[in-house]
């Protein structure tokens, strides 16, 4: 692993792309350090540890996928959950409205005109957002209950939010990765050395060394769960053919079509995380609601549930608008395609819909299992380890996992393509210059 690294920045292409990665990684980091002007630095540190005890840790999850900047209240503080959940929308819409259907059928000019909505969408919610905020501090004497608060925090966390949106593109466009999965794992990764530094403590008695080993036993495991997952694939045999073309012999060739067992990566449990947020959040920040918390807070069993089912749609739903079996059966038709003992057409969509569904079955229940994993863990072994729990299992591995595996992905697919480029600049390929 060493030697691709150092191989991989010897490729100036690939060099300056994990570089330019890099130190938008560092901005993230330094903005997420940055408070809001106006608030109470200790009283929001002993409101959100209320709220964490009421909720059952949302707000600690919260502050996880945002790099720590909620507890600061920094102008990161909403992180890119903004963005994730107008996603969600425009995925929605998109199934239901025809107008958007169509625009995603136009390829790259229909995928420009929904990201622009889906920006749009993702100002209105960070504007609600940063409001919904900046009352409760208010309200709660955190902060100053003056308009100019009030405006400044609104204005500062659209816009950092919406700077964060901008550095994921710019990721996409010129660095490694996929740029708001990307931030998102890296903000993850920054808060692992709290939750080793809070577990520490805990050494001390024999159950918390026992718990501790526990976990890390469970965590070798399910890092090797969801690798396995993440690049497990169907293979469905694929038979081309021979045909004759003014002289010549085409096809005839056997080939293969993977399908990934996990379809959807870690967009389902991004997606389900990011819904259940608005609910928990509102009851938890509502005094008059906290009540609901036992019932629907974070880690009760109707959220679990809400939680399993949520993960499990978005796994099909999204499944379903990334891949169209019916689109590849047509395609294999058209260009003399076959799977061995299926006809081709309407056999084939179905032959391939029915090994699809197998296979986001086996994806959704991995991912509902990996998800609920943290809860159970939590339920077993008490207040023991609980932050180390969240923070290693469930979501946080996931996205850590998966993203590292599309990074890792993306570097070796640089290197091939460098690595043909300089065979034909070298006037190898066919003898031809």
């Amino acid at each position: 692993m060493l030697q691709g690294l150092l191989q991989a920045f010897s490729i100036p292409e690939v060099r300056k792309r994990i570089l330019f990665t890099l130190g938008v990684i560092i901005v993230f980091r330094v903005g997420a350090w940055i408070p809001v002007p106006g608030v109470d630095a200790g009283a929001l540190a002993d409101f959100i540890n209320q709220l964490n005890q009421a909720a059952g840790g949302i707000f600690q999850f919260i502050n996880m996928l945002n790099g720590g900047a909620l507890e600061q209240y920094s102008i990161f503080a909403l992180g890119v959950i903004p963005y994730i959940n107008a996603s969600i929308i425009m995925s929605l819409l998109t199934s239901v409205i025809p107008k958007l259907k169509e625009l995603q059928k136009e390829g790259d000019d229909g995928k420009r005109i929904i990201n622009r909505y889906t920006r749009y969408g993702t100002v209105g919610l960070a504007i609600l957002q940063a409001g919904g905020t900046g009352f409760v501090l208010t309200s709660q004497g955190i902060a100053d209950a003056s308009f100019q608060f009030f405006l400044v925090a609104v204005v500062s966390l659209t816009a950092g939010s919406m700077f964060l949106m901008w550095l994921g593109e710019r990721i996409t466009e010129n660095g490694i990765g996929r740029g708001i999965s990307m931030i998102i794992m890296f903000g993850i990764v920054a808060s692992y050395p709290g939750y080793i530094g809070a577990t520490i403590p805990q050494l001390n008695t024999v159950n918390g060394v026992i718990w501790t080993i526990i976990l890390m036993i469970v965590f070798v495991v399910s890092t090797a769960g969801v690798t396995l997952i993440q690049l497990g694939a169907r293979r469905i045999d694929i038979q081309y053919a021979k045909r004759v073309v003014k002289g010549k012999v085409y096809g005839g060739q056997n080939t293969f079509v993977p399908l990934s067992v996990n379809q959807g990566g870690v967009i389902p449990i991004i997606f389900a995380s990011a819904l259940l947020t608005i609910p928990t959040t509102l009851i938890s920040s509502v005094a008059s609601l906290q009540w609901m918390a036992g019932y629907i807070g974070f880690g009760s069993p109707l959220y679990i549930l809400l939680y399993a089912v949520l993960i499990i749609f978005f796994t099909y739903f999204y499944a379903n608008i990334v891949f169209d079996p019916r689109d590849l059966s047509d395609n294999l038709k058209r260009w003399g395609g076959y799977i061995p003992g299926i006809r081709p057409g309407q056999s084939t969509t179905a032959y391939i819909e029915r090994v699809l569904d197998r296979l986001i079955f086996i994806g959704a229940m991995f991912l509902t299992a990996i998800a609920v994993l943290p809860h159970a863990l939590n339920y077993m072994s008490g207040s023991i380890n609980q932050n180390l729990s969240f923070g290693l299992f469930g979501t946080s591995l996931l996205i850590v996992v998966g993203v590292g595996i599309d990074l890792i992905k993306q570097i070796e697919a640089h290197m091939v393509e460098r690595h043909y480029e300089s065979l034909i600049q070298k006037g190898a390929v066919l003898g031809r210059r």
